[in-house]
């Protein structure tokens, strides 16, 4: 049988991945606005940063198209670039907090300025210091959130792998099963085989 469990929270494995790629494509909408503003308003100073976060936004947004294929067709494979681009974007969230937050103690308030591609834009320290709190507020609750979120589609990807092994009777896998004594489903009417859990692995002798 499948070893990892098909539930999490309030749902299955494979609709925790759909919201969680829903989240993320909503996030990156909200982050591509908040960039086109910041351009309008700071001009040419924010382009290094507007082009890197375009860039950024348009490789996790293909990783997030990437996962939804790789659940539909329940292909583990195509969980991974998700997977790893999760674990960048929380190294970059954390990071640039932490930066943010040694230049909030320092009082380096120009750094911070610096850091978010404002420097020749006139914002007082006072303004620069709840900026910057705030950068910090909302970078560690994202990474927190991104780590949920990592931990959700790592039990994706090993369920959907132990499921692929087990239905392809995978030869190196086949044993730690229980050799050839099991059978999965035949597909049913909405070509689905159904959950393991479920029944839908019958175990027999010859």
């Amino acid at each position: 049988m499948v070893e990892t469990s098909n539930r999490i929270c309030c749902c299955n494995l494979r609709t925790a991945g759909y919201i969680v790629a829903f989240v993320e494509f909503i996030l990156c909408i909200l982050a591509i606005y908040g960039m086109i503003k910041n351009f309008q308003i700071f001009g040419a100073t924010y382009l290094v940063w507007f082009i890197v976060g375009i860039i950024s936004i348009i490789i996790i947004l293909i990783a997030i198209a990437i996962l939804i294929y790789g659940i539909r067709k329940d292909k583990a494979r195509y969980v991974l670039p998700h997977l790893s681009a999760q674990v960048f974007l929380i190294a970059f969230l954390l990071l640039v907090a932490l930066i943010v937050a040694l230049l909030l103690i320092f009082g380096r308030y120009q750094g911070i300025r610096s850091l978010l591609g404002r420097g020749d834009y006139i914002m007082s320290d006072e303004s620069t210091k709840w900026v910057g709190i705030l950068l910090v507020i909302v970078y560690f609750c994202l990474a927190i959130l991104e780590i949920f979120f990592l931990w959700i589609i790592w039990k994706l990807y090993k369920y959907l792998n132990e499921y692929h092994k087990l239905y392809n009777k995978d030869p190196f896998v086949t044993a730690a099963y229980g050799g050839q004594n099991f059978r999965t489903a035949p597909l049913n009417i909405n070509n689905y085989h159904g959950n393991p859990h479920a029944g839908d692995i019958y175990p027999y002798t010859t």
